[in-house]
C-alpha cells in the first residue's frame, strides 16, 4: 500500500506534545531558523498563539503557491480545519527559531457561557461556533478583582510574570513563563494581582 507523503500533526516531530484531555489537545510547533517540517494534516479546528516572532514560508500538499509572512509575537488565530483540513509543510525562513502554540477543540465542554466575557482588562479577539479568544493586558502592580469566568478553556502566557491570584481554591504566588498553558476546568471567580514589573500579557480562549 502507497504512503500519502504527509503525517498527522500529531506525528510530525517538530510539533511537541504538551497537554492532552478530552476537550483540547495542545502542541508546541518548534522550527529552528532553515529548517522544515514534513508534509502534515491538520484536522480538528485549532487555536494558534505565537510566543515568540518569526518569519515562515507555508507549502500546501499539491498547490505551486507558496505563502511567507511575519509571524508577531502575540499573535492569536483559529483556523477551522473540521470544514477544510489542511495539508501543508512550513519553513522558518527567519533568523530567530519559530515557537508557536496548537491547541485543537476536541470537544465542548458541559459548561458553556452564552454571552461574551466583559471584565476590565480583557479584549475580544475572535468569536466563533466553537471558541471565543480574549486577550488580557494587566499592568505591573495592578489588579483584577473577582472577574467570573463562566466557561471552560485554555490560558496561554505571552510574558513572564509574577502573579498573585486568589479564587476558590485559596491565595498562591504564580510564576508563569511565556509559553505556559492552563486549562481551566469549569466556571470560576477568580482574583490577579500583578507583581512583577512589566505588563502581564495572557491569551484566554473560551470553549463554546
Amino acid at each position: 500500500m502507497t504512503e500519502p507523503g504527509y503525517v498527522e500533526v500529531r506525528d510530525e516531530p517538530r510539533h511537541h506534545h504538551r497537554f492532552e484531555n478530552e476537550f483540547v489537545r495542545v502542541y508546541e510547533a518548534l522550527i529552528a531558523p532553515g529548517e522544515t517540517t514534513l508534509y502534515h494534516r491538520h484536522q480538528e479546528d485549532t487555536f494558534y498563539a505565537a510566543i515568540a516572532p518569526a518569519r515562515v514560508r507555508s507549502q500546501v500538499w499539491n498547490d505551486a503557491e507558496v505563502r511567507e509572512g511575519e509571524v508577531a509575537a502575540g499573535r492569536a488565530f483559529c483556523n477551522l480545519h473540521r470544514a477544510e483540513p489542511l495539508i501543508h509543510q512550513v519553513t522558518n525562513v527567519g533568523p530567530t527559531g519559530m515557537r508557536m502554540l496548537g491547541a485543537e477543540v476536541k470537544a465542548s465542554p458541559p459548561d458553556t457561557s452564552s454571552v461574551v466575557l466583559e471584565a476590565p482588562g480583557h479584549e475580544l479577539l475572535w468569536e466563533g461556533d466553537r471558541l471565543r479568544i480574549y486577550e488580557l493586558v494587566l499592568e505591573p502592580q495592578a489588579s483584577l478583582d473577582a472577574v467570573e469566568y463562566g466557561f471552560c478553556g485554555l490560558t496561554v502566557v505571552l510574558t513572564p510574570s509574577s502573579l498573585q491570584i486568589r479564587d476558590q481554591g485559596g491565595e498562591r504566588m504564580v510564576l508563569r513563563n511565556p509559553g505556559d498553558v492552563a486549562w481551566q476546568s469549569g466556571p470560576r471567580t477568580q482574583s490577579i494581582t500583578n507583581l512583577g514589573t512589566v505588563p502581564y500579557r495572557a491569551l484566554i480562549a473560551e470553549w463554546r
